[in-house]
């Protein structure tokens, strides 16, 4: 049965798909919500750093000692990028005019400060925009502070904090894919919560089999989040968060977790034996552009196959992978593709779709997305 959006859809939900405007509005609201940003094993060493996309504004993070520290990718003197790399090592530095700056991003060397400026260099007063860094696994969140006291980032994630933490631990470096979408990050993002349209659209990746059957798995919401996992039990995401966090999950169904605003994390079966993750970041550029960012790695989980089968894993893997990535490219592009035609036609939105029984979560992510972008900046 057919559900009208308006119950879960804000009449002008297409605004920001079409409108620079509404689309800055809604990034600068999304700047105050946790963001994921990059992994901690690009930032093991000391001095190490990365940049990152948060709500369209250039950051980085980087690494003093036992502690992760972000800052906006922006010098106080006259706003040139410090970071214009992926990533690297080595202090904070700016490239314009040799500003240098410490663990807190206050300004402590400017050459001839005392000429230029009648001062010296740490009266000056000057320093980086700071933003909140935390971790889940390997996992790195920001956002933008705010006067006033907020969730953390393990309350915001709630009950998915420990299964995030655990999927997020990839025995062997993840193999990376990105992309650069004709399209608006939030219809990327309905579209992974979307299990109407894998028969139309992914036919020989899916399979013509059929729908999904509604009856026979579950839809979970916790926080402004959402889950999908092939079982129906009503207990099914509290007993995978605890077993997560006593170390005994063992993986056994196909799972996906869309973290709001723009993440998500999927474990699914990749042969007869063994399961693969693929996590996705969906990253605003513009009203009509993104990129999509993809790393997929085997599932860092015991699985219950034949000893011979479990110790030449590391054999049988190297094919596995190429594998899963090939079905990852194409589901990817063939996505991709539903996305770019949607925003061809994205200015003749003017009300809220219908929605199906497979597509609810979609209505759950506007909700959500409605509260994150009204709240306060402060």
């Amino acid at each position: 049965m057919a559900l009208r959006g308006s119950d879960t859809f804000a009449e002008d939900w297409a605004r920001s798909l079409t409108d620079p405007q509404a689309f800055a509005y809604e990034q600068r609201r999304l700047a105050f919500v946790w963001t994921f940003l990059g992994f901690t094993g690009d930032v093991a060493n000391e001095g190490d750093w990365f940049r990152a996309s948060l709500a369209t504004r250039s950051v980085f993070v980087q690494r003093f000692g036992a502690e992760l520290r972000g800052f906006e990718n922006v010098c106080a003197h006259r706003f040139y990028p410090l970071r214009t790399e992926e990533k690297g090592n080595g202090p904070i530095v700016c490239g314009f005019h040799h500003w240098r700056y410490d663990v807190d991003g206050k300004v402590i060397g400017i050459p001839v400060c005392q000429q230029q400026f009648g001062t010296v260099s740490r009266a000056l007063g000057a320093h980086l925009n700071q933003i909140e860094v935390a971790t889940c696994g390997t996992l790195i969140f920001g956002r933008f502070p705010a006067s006033k006291k907020r969730e953390s980032l393990l309350e915001y994630l709630g009950i998915g904090f420990p299964i995030l933490e655990a999927l997020s631990r990839p025995e062997r470096k993840p193999l990376a894919l990105s992309t650069r979408l004709k399209a608006n990050w939030k219809l990327a993002f309905h579209i992974s919560l979307d299990d109407y349209h894998p028969v139309a659209i992914h036919p020989r990746t899916f399979g013509r089999e059929g729908y999904v059957n509604r009856e026979n798995v579950g839809y979970f919401r916790f926080g402004a989040h959402s889950a999908f996992l092939n079982t129906k039990r009503a207990v099914a995401l509290e007993e995978m968060a605890a077993a997560c966090a006593d170390g005994s999950f063992q993986a056994n169904r196909y799972s996906i977790f869309q973290i709001l605003p723009n993440f998500l994390i999927a474990m699914f079966r990749s042969d007869g034996n063994f399961f693969h993750c693929c996590i996705q970041h969906f990253i605003p550029v513009s009203n009509d552009e993104s990129i999509l960012r993809s790393w997929v790695y085997p599932a860092p989980f015991p699985v219950n196959s034949p000893w011979l089968v479990r110790s030449t894993r590391w054999l049988s893997d190297i094919v596995r992978n190429r594998l899963v990535v090939h079905y990852a490219r194409q589901v990817m592009r063939q996505d991709n593709q539903v996305c770019e035609r949607l925003q061809e036609v994205a200015h003749q939105v003017g009300r809220p779709p219908y929605l199906a029984a497979l597509e609810e979560r979609i209505g759950w992510f506007e909700q959500s997305y409605l509260e994150l972008v009204g709240g306060s900046e402060e």
